[in-house]
This record gives C-alpha cells, sequence and structure tokens, in this order.
C-alpha cells in the first residue's frame, strides 16, 4: 500500500470561499492567540481589526490594491508570476517626476486648465508605458531565455529601488527641499485628489457614510480609473482571443504550441499589459497622494505591489472578487497598523524587551493569512488516495 497525490478532477463545492473564509479567520486567530501569549488582551486586537472594516480610512488603499489586484491577474491567469509590481510602479513614478518636476516643473499656483490637463495626462501615458516596458523586461526575460520570472521581477524591483535612489540624489533632487534628499513637491495644478471639508455630526453613522462619500470625491479620479481597468479586463478575458491565449498559456501552453500560435509573444505581450496598469497605478498614487519622492525609495509605496500578491491569490484568480478581496486587505493593513499603535501592545513588548519591533508584529497576520492560504489551497486542489503497490 502507498499514498498518491492526485489533483481533484473537480474543485470541491464552495472551496474558494471556503480556502479564502478559512485563511483570513486563521491569520486573525493567529494573531490574537500571538498577542495572548505575550500578555495582550485579545478582545483589543480582534475589536481594532473588526471596526477597520467600516473605517472610511481604508478607501485610498483599497483603490490601489484593486488596480494592482488586475494587474497581477492578466499575469497570473497565463501562470506567469509577476512579483514586480512595486518596481513597475516605481519605474512608472520615475517618469511622472521627470515630467511634473524636470520638463514641466511651476512654481504657480495655477495654470490654465489645459494646460494643467495635458501635462497630467502626459504624465500618466508615460508612467503607463515605464511600467508596461519593465514588465516587458520580465516577460522577454521568461520567454527567451527560460529564467524563472518570481527571481527576475525581484530582481527588477530592487533595481528600479536603485535607480530612483540615484536619481534623487542627483538630477531629481529639488531646489526647494532645505538639504533634504527627495524632490520638490508635486505643483498644485497637478494633483489629481480633490481638496473636501469633512463635517462632524456625532452621528456615528452618518460620520461613517459621509466618510466614505469625501473619500470617493477625494480620489474620484481612481474611482474611474479603476472602473475602467475592470471593464477592460473583463474585455480581454471574455471578449478578446488575447485573453483566450493567456488563459491556455496558464493551463496548457503546449495546445497554443500546437494552434501555431507565438508563446513567447503572448508571455511578453501578459507581462506588459500587466505592468502597465502597475504603471498607470504608480502614476495615480504619485498624482493624488505621493506628490515627491524620498530617499529611500522603498518605503514609499508602503509595499502595495506584495500586498497585491495576497489580493490577486484571496480572490482565487477570478475578477469579480478582486475588489472584495482588496477591500478585506486594506481593511487587515489598516487594522493591524492601528493594533500596533496600541499602548498596550507597546507595554507588552516593552516588557518583553522587544520594545521596537511592533511594526513587525503586525506582519504576522498576513504570513498567518498567506500560510493558511497555502495549505488550503493544496488541500482543495489535490487528495491523497491509498492505492495498492
Amino acid at each position: 500500500m502507498r499514498l498518491v497525490l492526485i489533483k481533484r478532477k473537480k474543485p470541491l463545492k464552495y472551496g474558494g470561499l471556503i480556502v479564502v473564509t478559512l485563511s483570513l479567520l486563521t491569520g486573525i486567530g493567529i494573531f490574537a492567540l500571538f498577542s495572548w501569549s505575550i500578555g495582550i488582551n485579545p478582545y483589543y486586537v480582534i475589536e481594532s481589526i473588526l471596526t477597520t472594516f467600516i473605517f472610511p480610512g481604508i478607501v485610498k488603499d483599497f483603490l490601489i490594491l484593486s488596480l494592482l489586484g488586475y494587474a497581477l491577474l492578466i499575469a497570473f491567469k497565463g501562470s506567469l508570476w509577476n512579483i514586480g509590481a512595486e518596481g513597475q510602479m516605481h519605474m512608472a513614478i520615475i517618469a511622472s517626476v521627470y515630467v511634473t518636476l524636470i520638463l514641466f516643473f511651476t512654481t504657480e499656483k495655477s495654470l490654465p486648465i489645459h494646460v494643467s490637463i495635458g501635462v497630467v495626462l502626459l504624465s500618466i501615458v508615460l508612467a503607463t508605458i515605464a511600467g508596461a516596458l519593465w514588465g516587458g523586461l520580465a516577460g522577454a526575460i521568461k520567454a527567451y531565455t527560460g529564467v524563472d520570472e518570481v527571481p527576475v521581477t525581484l530582481i527588477l524591483n530592487y533595481i528600479a529601488y536603485f535607480i530612483g535612489n540615484i536619481l534623487v540624489y542627483g538630477p531629481f533632487r529639488g531646489k526647494y527641499v532645505w538639504g533634504y534628499v527627495r524632490t520638490d513637491l508635486l505643483p498644485a495644478p497637478y494633483k489629481l485628489s480633490i481638496s473636501v471639508k469633512k463635517t462632524i455630526t456625532g452621528d456615528p453613522i452618518v460620520d461613517t457614510l459621509n466618510g466614505y462619500l469625501v473619500e470617493a470625491i477625494i480620489y474620484s479620479s481612481w474611482i474611474t480609473a479603476l472602473i475602467i481597468v475592470a471593464i477592460f479586463t473583463y474585455w480581454l478575458f471574455n471578449k478578446s482571443s488575447l485573453g483566450l491565449k493567456i488563459k491556455i498559456l496558464g493551463s496548457n501552453p503546449d495546445y497554443l504550441v500546437t494552434l501555431g500560435v507565438n508563446v513567447k509573444k503572448t508571455t511578453v505581450t501578459a507581462f506588459m499589459l500587466s505592468g502597465a496598469i502597475a504603471g498607470l497605478t504608480g502614476a495615480l498614487y504619485y498624482h493624488g497622494a505621493l506628490w515627491r519622492l524620498e530617499y529611500p525609495l522603498e518605503y514609499q509605496t508602503m509595499g502595495y505591489g506584495y500586498l497585491a500578491i495576497l489580493v490577486t491569490w484571496l480572490s482565487m484568480l477570478d475578477m469579480k472578487f478582486i475588489p472584495i478581496s482588496a477591500y478585506i486587505v486594506s481593511a487587515l493593513i489598516m487594522g493591524s497598523q492601528r493594533v500596533s499603535s496600541l499602548p498596550v501592545v507597546r507595554e507588552a513588548f516593552a516588557v518583553i524587551g522587544l520594545g521596537g519591533a511592533e511594526i513587525a508584529f503586525r506582519l504576522l497576520m498576513f504570513g498567518s493569512v498567506l500560510l493558511s492560504y497555502s495549505i488550503l489551497r493544496f488541500i482543495q486542489d489535490y487528495e491523497i488516495r491509498v492505492v495498492k503497490s
């Protein structure tokens, strides 16, 4: 008798929903259990995380992660593991900085509307192209050399960081930064975020709804971009031959060869589309929230490119669930930040001699979610059978 690992012919009923739900609950559970083990009341941990799900402040992260989720979905559908959204975003931001702070820098607080729109559109277009080229570079290395794309995209992330750091130290360093190693602030005419005054009524329901409305107005340009990207992704995988080729590439690349399809070209194209959306996201983030680059660049995007991997996996590669998983991950980000900043957490870490480790503490939950997801996804996709030798 021996044990044999066999891929399931039919997926488990409601398997995707079960995997995602259990992964989240397990991750939060481990997070709370570890908190209890070092003397932190789990109630504060769970309460901080759960209340974040109705906190308007997560809208910005939700929009960024949704856009990046769609970017990675295009590559992942073809079993092309694009781990380089961080680098693609950074190369896009560098392109936007060049346009707004080098080519068309201004100290004026207002410009003719056609000038402002023209500069912003040029910045976004060049940023999108930069992201596409950076993603296409990884795709070309994968397609024409056979080198695994995971280490390649990771290395390209750090190359993008180094390029940005060199530029910020050199030609991109601002004239009005008072000795700091950073660029000048994005001129006001090129900012995409809308300034809105928030009113507080004292009614928690009204204030929460009003908060979401205010955030939606502030990031209305991001919402518009997200709708366009979602429609494009739907069209790509449901109406275009390219999307069909990408899906077949992920399931049976040999079949594409028998059809005479250029697999290398399809690989590069998928990476370029993925990088283009990541580049678009980088431009929107720069124009709508970041507004300048500072040394070191690694901390400028808050790890969005890596968090988007979790978003895409939790969606089970289903585009309908990208916004849902992005909302969940955004809430977990904010919730873990709130937990790590609680006085009881800081006191507990000080007592056990780990003062300052609160930032690493919040990463425990994401690691727990990913580990749980990997194990449960394996159980969903495979089964173990006992057979006679």
